[in-house]
Formats: C-alpha cells, sequence, structure tokens
C-alpha cells in the first residue's frame, strides 16, 4: 500500500494497482481506501479495461458490497460476487457497454 506524504500531514490518493491475472482476469487493489476514494481509484481503473474484461476489485473497505453493485447498475457491468477472508474483500466485476 501506497500514500504520499505532504508537509501538511498524509494524504490519500485516488489509484488503484492494476495487474494482469493467470487467467486473463484484471485485479484491481485499492486496499487501505475508504469512501469515496476506493470507488473512484475502481472507476478509473475500469474505464482503462477493455468491455468484457472480468476484474476482481480488492479493498479492506467493508461496506463496500452494497457500493459496488449500485456503482455496476449505474454503469451497465456484472456484479459477480464479493468474498471475504481476513478482512479483505474480493468483488468479482465485469466490465459491459463502452
Amino acid at each position: 500500500m501506497w500514500w504520499p506524504f505532504s508537509r501538511r500531514g498524509a494524504r490519500k490518493t485516488i489509484h488503484a494497482a492494476i495487474s494482469k491475472n493467470d487467467d486473463g482476469s484484471v485485479s484491481i487493489d485499492v486496499r487501505g481506501q475508504t469512501c469515496p476514494g476506493y470507488l473512484l481509484s475502481i472507476n478509473q481503473a475500469m474505464d482503462t479495461l477493455d468491455t468484457g474484461t472480468d476484474a476482481v476489485l480488492i479493498t479492506t473497505y467493508a461496506p463496500c458490497g452494497d457500493d459496488v453493485k449500485a456503482w455496476c447498475k449505474e454503469k451497465g457491468y456484472t456484479y459477480g460476487g464479493m468474498s471475504e477472508e481476513k478482512d479483505i474483500w474480493r468483488i468479482s466485476v465485469t466490465k459491459g457497454r463502452s
């Protein structure tokens, strides 16, 4: 996890670490970010992907499920479900319309 610091104190950025998985899907890691930053980061990352791409969103923000479901509906993406292990949530999403 990377957070830049300024002389005025800690400052979070809107950024997602994107990596390709062996199965052709993409992981979008926004651990440590909270609302609304994590959703803005995910949105920016998904904008760079081709339509039809499967993505796994990785977050540590517990209330993320309902936010991501609503966001998927708004964007025309397919929400594939969510799992949690040791306070890390993984959400499956497929990018829909361009």
